[in-house]
C-alpha cells in the first residue's frame, strides 16, 4: 500500500476543535488503527489549524459514507462496493463511530470512511475538484465532505480494512 499522511487532535468527538498537531504516516492497518482513535484530518495546515485557507498539502482523499441515500438495506453500500466501483484502486476503510447504530432519524446501517492514498496535492482547488470528481462517480459519499478542511471523528475501537490495488486511481 502507498503510505499517506494524516494529522490528529488531542481530543475525540469535538466538532469545535481546529488544531491537529500530531502527524502520522500510515503504512498499514495498525498505523491507521492507532491514529483514528482521535479526531483526524487528512491534510497539513499552516500552524496545524484546520481551515481551507490554511491548506498546505494532502496525500489522501478521505470520504464519508453514511448510507443515508436510502432506507432499504439492499441499497446500502459497503467498502466492498467501493472496491467494485474502483477496481484496482487501493484504499483503507475505517468503520465510523455510528456504524450499525442509530444516527439522528436514520436506522442502524453501515457507516464508514474511505481513505484513498494519492500523490501529494498542494493546490486546495485541485484537491477539492478531485474530491468532487470522485463523488460524481460514486454519489454515495457525503457531498458535504468535499472541502479541503474536512475532519472525521475519532473511533473508540476502530475496525480497519485494507483494499489493495495496483493504482491510486489518479492516473
Amino acid at each position: 500500500m502507498k503510505p499517506f499522511t494524516m494529522y490528529t487532535a488531542d481530543c475525540r468527538e469535538n466538532q469545535y476543535n481546529t488544531v491537529y498537531p500530531h502527524r502520522h504516516v500510515i503504512h498499514d492497518a495498525d498505523d491507521l488503527r492507532r491514529a483514528v482513535c482521535r479526531d483526524q484530518v487528512f491534510a497539513e495546515y499552516r500552524n496545524h489549524h484546520r481551515g481551507n485557507e490554511f491548506f498546505i498539502v494532502s496525500d489522501c482523499l478521505p470520504f464519508d459514507c453514511d448510507n443515508d441515500h436510502s432506507d432499504k438495506p439492499e441499497e446500502w453500500k459497503t467498502p466492498a462496493d467501493v472496491a467494485t466501483a474502483f477496481p484496482g484502486v487501493e484504499f483503507y476503510a475505517v468503520y465510523s463511530r455510528h456504524h450499525m447504530t442509530e444516527k439522528g432519524k436514520y436506522s442502524p446501517r453501515p457507516r464508514f470512511h474511505i481513505l484513498f492514498p494519492i500523490d501529494e496535492i498542494r493546490d486546495k482547488e485541485k484537491y477539492r475538484q478531485l474530491k468532487e470528481s470522485v463523488i460524481a462517480y460514486f454519489p454515495y459519499f457525503d457531498v458535504g465532505a468535499k472541502d479541503s478542511a474536512r475532519f472525521f471523528y475519532g473511533v473508540t475501537d476502530p475496525v480497519v480494512e485494507i483494499y489493495g490495488g495496483d493504482t491510486d486511481g489518479t492516473e
